[in-house]
């Protein structure tokens, strides 16, 4: 097993005790965290795995906490990465999933394999809030805006450090030190949803250009997950390029994997818990910047698709349950197909 070097600080990083007072400095390019990209460079293969949240499991969502994704090298399985939200307690409690938050990627520490020293990426995804600032109301509804659609924006370093807030600058946050965006188009793909990987295009003046996409079914979750693995297949794509366009794609350039149960110990974590297990493999060479991006394009689909509550079942009155056989994908939106186990019928059935 190979060891991870000392914990060295990266080649540009973002310093928020600096950037109110500093004019932002013209860079064409930022460099990822010198072990970070040694990492992503020499890993072809990620499990992703997420963690158990007790109190929100054993609550049954009632008390909402903050996700914590541990990253393995998948050939290797030697934890590398640890991924942490970071959100308001009221607007997780009240708003997941299409909440914003930050998403802070951490080294892995070689013994105890918990986050050390500082973030060395930030994921900031605007949502849809309690209160203002509330950077997009409709968020969770149908795609029919880019003020609907939903997407994160990666950056190098530390960007939630001083008390900042996601979601609270509406999109005008410096993207000096920008890495790449997610970003879902306008009616989300119609019936299977498309999102859009973005990477920086190198100019002095920090834009992003699209250099893939990924493709996921229109139908998901629900009971589905129990005996179904969900694929997100990508595709190089180019700028400019309309979802019709995206769909004919052939999306063999890499692949986001939402993996089933194959015990009773994870089908259990599967109905009772958010805690989802994925792997990402890259079928051709991909830079450290891109595999970074796409990293972060997990996270968001784990937001977007399987972050619900109870979505397998839950009680629905009157000792009723509800049972739902799978979601549905419908221009942006998440609808469940489900019915009702009244308890008269379980009583009759027992």
């Amino acid at each position: 097993v190979t060891n991870i070097q000392p914990f060295s600080l990266p080649l540009e990083r973002f310093d928020p005790k600096q950037s109110h007072n500093k004019k932002p400095m013209e860079v064409s390019n930022i460099d990822l965290d010198s072990q970070l990209a040694s990492l992503l460079d020499s890993t072809d293969q990620f499990f992703i795995q997420q963690r158990i949240r007790w109190a929100e499991a054993v609550t049954q969502g009632c008390i909402e906490q903050s996700n914590v994704y541990d990253v393995f090298d998948k050939a290797t399985n030697r934890k590398i990465l640890v991924i942490q939200e970071q959100s308001g307690d009221l607007n997780r409690c009240c708003c997941a999933p299409g909440h914003s938050f930050f998403a802070k990627f951490y080294l892995a520490n070689e013994n105890t394999g918990e986050a050390v020293g500082d973030p060395i990426m930030t994921m900031e995804r605007e949502g849809c809030d309690c209160f203002d600032p509330c950077p997009k109301p409709c968020l969770c509804c149908f795609a029919c805006t880019p003020a609907c659609s939903d997407g994160a924006t990666l950056y190098s370093g530390d960007m939630g450090g001083l008390g900042m807030k996601p979601g609270e600058l509406l999109g005008q946050r410096d993207r000096t030190y920008m890495i790449g965006e997610i970003i879902q188009p306008v009616n989300g793909g119609k019936f299977k949803p498309i999102v859009q990987v973005m990477e920086r295009d190198g100019s002095p003046d920090p834009h992003s250009t699209t250099f893939a996409a990924f493709r996921g079914p229109c139908f998901f979750g629900g009971c589905s997950e129990f005996y179904c693995n969900v694929d997100f297949g990508m595709s190089k794509a180019k700028d400019g390029m309309d979802v019709e366009e995206l769909h004919q794609l052939t999306f063999d350039y890499a692949q986001i994997r939402k993996i089933r149960p194959k015990s009773l110990t994870q089908a259990l974590r599967e109905a009772f818990s958010d805690s989802d297990l994925y792997a990402i493999t890259f079928n051709e060479h991909v830079t450290t910047v891109q595999k970074a991006n796409v990293l972060a394009s997990m996270i968001m689909v784990d937001y977007m698709f399987f972050e619900r509550d109870n979505d397998i079942c839950s009680y629905a009155g009157n000792g009723d349950t509800q049972i739902t056989l799978f979601n549905c994908f419908i221009y942006g939106c998440v609808c469940p197909c489900s019915f009702t186990l009244e308890s008269d019928s379980i009583g009759a059935f027992c």
